[in-house]
């Protein structure tokens, strides 16, 4: 699940060191909450934050200064500092181009000025090179800076805040997404290990002892709800029905406003989240701990869960719509599956970043790996003879397809090969299956599938012949 990928995310958060109570920080799709004891008025590299102080508003403010203790305040004084010496020498070159504007040649000074040319030039070069290199080096550290923090300059408390400090983060400060990786080095079996991958882009680093999630969002908004009466009535005039529901209307507002309390809508109700251990408690519902998660914008991944299951693995081909052939593997989960991306690995070489699974006849089926030494080429045939036509009214057309596979290996290959022919939902367009010819095991089922296992011996190359027919009223137009 995937990005993709929580509806919500809570994190209960202990910050170490400097701070003297456990802060939280709740993580939803619709923004994030971070609460927290605060030890100054310094907040970080962030925008698009509110503050509040023990339930009141405080505002905040971006300056310049900001401590060199703090991690993200040496990268931005690293990278005001090579700004700084980009600009001395882009002066300093520009300043080289006025003097030699300025200057005046003469007849009986031309050897001086020769030898004045060659080390203008020699240094024009050299402040060439040294601007390019500290350009390149400058647009390295902005993209860097920028990855890790939205914004340039750190925000401060306008004024101090002694109790608990609660900032709400706009949505994206924190991202998190659930990651499977699949084992796949011995055949008979399959490691899988969950994960959870989180990210920092906030510009607040964060170092959390325990850390929730939670999947649910907090911006909830509960409309009051009272009986309305389903009444029949005769219809009236128009101008006198519209009467009617006006009248209504404001009735209705006037029990909202008792029911409410202050009249509209009710206020987003907040989640209430507690404590827990390191374990999964739900569906995407887990609690972390001894989490380290600064504002890098990296991806850190913290293991949720591992297991070993016996698994069952086969090539299998859709040419159809993929001639490629996939080593499938179908296993029972000990858990559910929560998003179905994968990273598959096969003694300890990394096979796959980006392979897909799905549940299927109730177990888990996943494409590991491309047998890259099986190729299979899929070709249509039309066979036109004398049975092709119309017959009365009728409309016989026969169609087909051409199957070529090659192994190329030494070794043995057997793959399923799953392929279709039209279906029909109307008795109007009858469809048959007429003949298979290159292999006899093969089943048609009723939604048009056909599933063929073909043994490819070493080196060997084998074609498959599918031939149907369709059968429809000739003044009928019929597509497939």
């Amino acid at each position: 699940m995937y990005k993709k990928i929580f509806q919500t995310m809570v994190f209960l958060v202990t910050v170490s060191g400097e701070s003297v109570s456990a802060s939280t920080l709740d993580i939803y799709q619709d923004g994030a909450k971070y609460r927290m004891i605060p030890t100054s008025s310094y907040l970080g590299f962030t925008k698009g934050v509110t503050a509040v102080c023990e339930g009141q508003d405080i505002a905040v403010t971006a300056l310049g200064e900001c401590s060199q203790n703090e991690r993200l305040c040496k990268l931005r004084k690293s990278l005001d500092e090579t700004g700084l010496a980009y600009d001395a020498l882009r002066y300093e070159s520009e300043t080289l181009e006025k003097l030699i504007s300025l200057s005046k040649l003469t007849q009986a000074e031309a050897t001086k000025w020769i030898e004045a040319a060659s080390k203008i030039g020699k240094q024009k070069a050299t402040l060439e090179e040294k601007k390019r290199q500290l350009a390149a080096q400058l647009e390295a550290q902005k993209r860097g800076f920028s990855q890790q923090a939205p914004s340039g300059k750190p925000l401060f408390l306008q004024h101090k805040c002694a109790g608990e400090l609660e900032l709400t983060l706009p949505v994206g400060s924190i991202g998190a997404r659930l990651l499977y990786e699949a084992d796949v080095s011995d055949p008979a079996s399959i490691g899988v290990t969950q994960y959870i991958a989180l990210s920092n882009q906030s510009g607040i680093d964060i170092s959390a002892k325990e850390a929730s999630l939670y999947a649910r969002s907090y911006r909830v908004y509960l409309h009051p709800q009272q009986f309305r009466p389903w009444i029949a009535q005769v219809r009236e005039h128009l101008r006198a029905k519209k009467s009617l529901r006006k009248a209504k209307r404001e009735v209705y507002a006037e029990a909202a406003m008792v029911e409410d309390g202050v009249g509209g809508n009710m206020a987003p109700v907040m989640p209430v989240s507690g404590m827990g251990t390191v374990m999964q408690t739900g569906y995407k519902n887990y609690h972390i701990s001894g989490l380290e998660l600064p504002s890098t914008g990296e991806e850190i991944k913290v293991k949720v869960g591992e297991y070993k299951a016996a698994t069952t693995c086969a090539l299998v081909s859709y040419p159809y719509r993929d001639p490629r052939v996939y080593q499938a593997c179908s296993f029972a989960p000990k858990s559910p599956i929560e998003s179905h991306r994968w990273r598959i690995q096969r003694n300890k070489r990394l096979v796959s970043n980006q392979a897909y699974g799905v549940y299927r006849d109730g177990k888990y089926l996943l494409n590991v790996d491309i047998e890259e030494e099986v190729l299979v080429h899929r070709k249509p045939i039309v066979k036109r003879d004398r049975s092709s036509g119309i017959f009365g009214g009728t409309i016989r057309k026969k169609d087909g397809f051409e199957l070529a596979l090659t192994n190329l290996s030494s070794k043995t290959k057997m793959v399923k090969i799953i392929e279709r022919i039209p279906t029909s939902t109307t008795d109007k367009i009858k469809v048959k299956l007429l003949s298979v010819e290159g292999t006899e095991k093969y089943t048609l089922q009723k939604d048009g599938k056909l599933e063929m296992d073909i043994t490819l011996p070493p080196k060997a190359e084998q074609k498959v012949k599918v031939l149907f027919e369709l059968r429809y009223d000739k003044e009928m137009k019929v597509s497939y």
